[in-house]
């Protein structure tokens, strides 16, 4: 070691210059290698701050992060900031507290900054930008929607009712690539802005997409937009019904090896019913009315009604009369016929008819080597079709999971046929899911250490050869005669060459085993030779 810098001085001043020349950059890209080597495996992944910002809201965002210190990456014309994935939800929150980005409008924080001498158009105006702003940002939290504006036109009040203006109110959605908005999403945006504004009916909210079409549905579409949640009600219906039956099947035949088809017609029509009926035999007491009246009077002896009957001494004037009597007796009773009245209403969504279609696959066996078929034949999987006992018991199964009704007139169709698609092979679906699994938990940390391995690779396969070799020590160099150099190339072999007694000195120390049993084989036959 300690004379490993003069080694590799001395090696590298034995080189031509074209030689030190190459080495010199060899070494300089292999070491340049390794840094960038490992910047790459360490670079972090970045991922999208925000997209399709305005220049100023860009511009804001940039110097937030610059003083930050934070690493970005402009994309798109400068429309979109990726940042580090570890630290994208940190930045978004923090950006938040300070309003970036403004794009989607001002929310009420506006009147935090309220001065002296607002008018109250000033104040009026503002309170529509504000609310304008905290809609859009509810708005935006839906997943499919990447930018959203709102406009709102708020009348001023009258005062008389007759002069009296709607509210109205307009959204224009930029939704997400191949993430469209469904029919109750829309009008769950439509309800939220109309509960937001006072005045606002949901009638009055338009509700446009970046391309310019209508998602919502107005008052005079109010029979379309009902058919459309009929027929979206009636898909969800037969997608339950299918996914009941095709997850039995699948448990009991495998996967892939059965279709189901499910037609369920729903009745969307209200009915109610009034009934009223009488019952001529059944007949109660409505009203009951009685009066009766009785008077008895006896004949009597009495005096002249006056004065002179009353005197004395005078004659009494007599008068009589007979006994009388007088009854009356009135009733009155009002009969009721029995009355019954019904009030039917029947719910609206009913099953009317069901049809179900399955396709079911058979089971394949190894075709025999039977006479008169090839070798290729023999191997070959033929089909062979469910037994009529196995259809007949999925039959039964089917009807028991969908419900089946004769009354209604149910249909059940299952078709045994062979299927074009082959099943896929044992194991291949499993592994192609384990596979991906694998990459989406490990691929980030698969990347660092595969370009560490790189690395390593160069300092061990072209660094430290180099380095070797340059380290390796040179030749001695051989001491010629003092007398001087030999005038030709033989007399100076003569001069260094050993004689034959000194290397046969030099071989018997060297293998002593070897030279003993040449002097042995020598004496043998010097001995052969006298006999």
């Amino acid at each position: 070691m300690a004379t490993f810098p003069e080694n590799l001085i001395a090696n590298f001043q034995s080189l031509t210059l074209n030689q030190r020349i190459g080495v010199v950059v060899v070494l300089a890209l292999a070491i340049a290698t390794i840094p960038l080597l490992m910047l790459m495996g360490k670079e972090p992944e970045l991922v999208v701050l925000f997209s399709q910002l305005d220049s100023d809201d860009t511009r804001s965002i940039i110097q937030e992060l610059g003083k930050q210190g934070v690493s970005y990456e402009l994309g798109e014309g400068g429309n979109t900031i990726k940042v580090p994935a570890e630290r994208v939800h940190e930045l978004r929150l923090q950006l938040a507290s300070v309003g970036l980005p403004e794009s989607a409008g001002v929310g009420f924080e506006i009147f935090d900054r309220t001065g002296l001498g607002v008018t109250p158009f000033t104040q009026q105006m503002n309170y529509r930008r504000a609310l304008q702003g905290e809609l859009a940002r509810t708005i935006s939290q839906i997943s499919q929607v990447d930018r959203v504006r709102v406009h709102l036109v708020i009348p001023e009040k009258r005062l008389f009712a007759s002069e009296k203006k709607p509210a109205q109110a307009a959204v224009v959605l930029t939704l997400k690539r191949g993430h469209p908005l469904g029919g109750t999403q829309v009008q769950g945006i439509v309800h939220l802005v109309a509960s937001s504004v006072e005045g606002l009916e949901p009638g009055q909210v338009t509700v446009v997409d970046n391309h310019g079409q209508v998602l919502s549905q107005n008052s005079a579409d109010e029979d379309a937009q009902l058919t459309a949640t009929q027929i979206e009600t009636q898909r969800r219906v037969e997608r339950d019904m299918e996914q009941r039956v095709q997850s039995m099947l699948d448990q009991v035949l495998g996967r892939d090896k059965s279709v189901v088809r499910v037609t369920a017609p729903l009745d969307f029509r209200q009915v109610e019913i009034t009934e009223e009926s009488f019952d001529p035999n059944s007949q109660v007491v409505r009203s009951e009315n009685r009066s009766q009246e009785k008077i008895i009077e006896q004949g009597s002896k009495a005096g002249v009604p006056g004065v002179r009957s009353n005197v004395p001494n005078d004659l009494t004037a007599t008068s009589g009369s007979g006994p009388k009597e007088a009854k009356r007796k009135n009733e009155t009773l009002n009969y009721e016929v029995n009355r019954k009245v019904s009030k039917i209403v029947e719910p609206t969504g009913a099953i009317q008819r069901l049809s179900v279609a399955v396709l079911v696959d058979g089971t394949y066996e190894m075709a025999g080597g039977a006479e008169g078929k090839s070798e290729a034949a023999a191997g070959e999987k033929q089909y062979v079709p469910r037994p009529e006992q196995e259809i007949q018991n999925l039959v039964q199964i089917v009807k028991k999971a969908v419900g089946f009704s004769e009354q209604r007139g149910d249909q059940i169709e299952i078709i045994n046929v062979p299927f074009e698609t082959p099943a896929l092979q044992e194991g291949e679906e499993g592994m192609t899911a384990g596979v991906q699994s694998f990459l989406s938990t490990w691929g980030g940390f698969l990347k660092p250490v595969l370009f560490f391995f790189l690395g390593v690779m160069v300092l061990w396969f072209v660094i430290r050869p180099m380095a070797l070799n340059l380290s390796k020590p040179s030749a001695e160099a051989m001491l010629l005669p003092q007398a001087g150099l030999p005038a030709t190339v033989t007399e100076y072999e003569a001069q260094i060459q050993e004689t034959p007694q000194d290397q046969a000195m030099k071989l018997a120390a060297d293998n002593p085993a070897s030279a003993a049993h040449v002097i042995r084989s020598w004496i043998k036959e010097e001995q052969e030779q006298k006999a």
